[in-house]
């Protein structure tokens, strides 16, 4: 029996309405997964802070370099903040391996202070150099310098020299996590394990937007004075450099599972508290 043309049309336009039906739920679907795309494979990242300008990605595993913590330092030979923060790193690192100048170890506080650069530019073998913004500070690029640890590999890169030029190129890891916690560029810019960042100086090191190396007149200390005030408890230069390495150190621990001896300090124990585990 052939079908009523009445009934027909109807169905034909039933079929439409579905066909369209689906085609809007499909378009729905599609926008909800690039939105969600974007949201979640975007930046901001999401972090939570941790104390004194360290922030963390909760979550995240700490990225190693074969057995090592990997923690990358960038700066630019000029600039003040970056000054600062050099002291606190070298002094946190010393307690997860060796600083060794001319082969001889080294601390924070035994500095050899009178190898120093006087000219605008530090000398290839010089540990302290005097920075353009006019504050006296580490060279970690210094050709006699090195750094060996059991627990960290550290990079670090200077990419001004004193007088502004282009200095050192990062590696690929280096700009993937500026890329990804610093798309701003700032410096110092400070890495320890890809899920602990710092953008800027340090809080402690800076607490009145002046780093603590500098005098009240505004006048870089020189080396002789900075290591001698930071063997002098309870001065300010002692307590900025301390703070930031026992932070430093806290989140290192953290991520090598409090497997270096100074992990069992009290004052660093007291700050993985802060740390979100995951």
């Amino acid at each position: 029996m052939a079908e009523n043309p009445e009934n027909a049309a109807r169905r034909g336009y039933k079929l439409k309405l579905m066909h369209l039906i689906y085609a809007v739920i499909a378009m729905v679907i599609v926008i909800v997964v690039a939105v969600l795309i974007v949201t979640f494979s975007g930046n901001p990242v999401q972090s939570t802070s941790v104390g004194n300008g360290w922030r963390q990605v909760v979550g995240l595993q700490p990225f190693t370099v074969g057995s090592q913590l990997y923690v990358s330092f960038i700066g630019i030979e000029g600039c003040q903040f970056c000054a600062a923060e050099r002291y606190a790193l070298f002094d946190a690192l010393s307690n997860f391996g060796n600083w060794t100048y001319y082969g001889r170890i080294l601390s924070i506080n035994t500095l050899p202070v009178e190898n120093l650069t006087t000219g605008p530019e530090p000398a290839a073998d010089a540990l302290f150099y005097k920075a353009g913004e006019g504050d006296w500070t580490l060279n970690l690029l210094a050709t006699r310098l090195s750094y060996t640890s059991n627990y960290v590999d550290f990079a670090s890169a200077e990419t001004l020299n004193n007088a502004g030029g282009a200095l050192q190129g990062l590696s690929a890891i280096q700009s993937s996590y500026i890329n990804k916690y610093d798309a701003g560029g700032s410096v110092p810019f400070t890495v320890i394990g890809g899920n602990f960042y710092e953008v800027g100086v340090a809080d402690s090191l800076a607490p009145t937007g002046v780093p603590i190396i500098f005098e009240s007149n505004g006048t870089g200390y020189m080396p002789e004075a900075i290591i001698s005030q930071f063997n002098l408890t309870g001065s300010a230069i002692n307590s900025g450099i301390t703070e930031e390495a026992n932070y430093i150190s806290a989140l290192i621990c953290f991520d090598i599972n409090n497997a270096a001896p100074v992990c069992s300090s009290s004052q660093i124990s007291s700050l993985e508290s802060n740390i979100v585990k995951s």
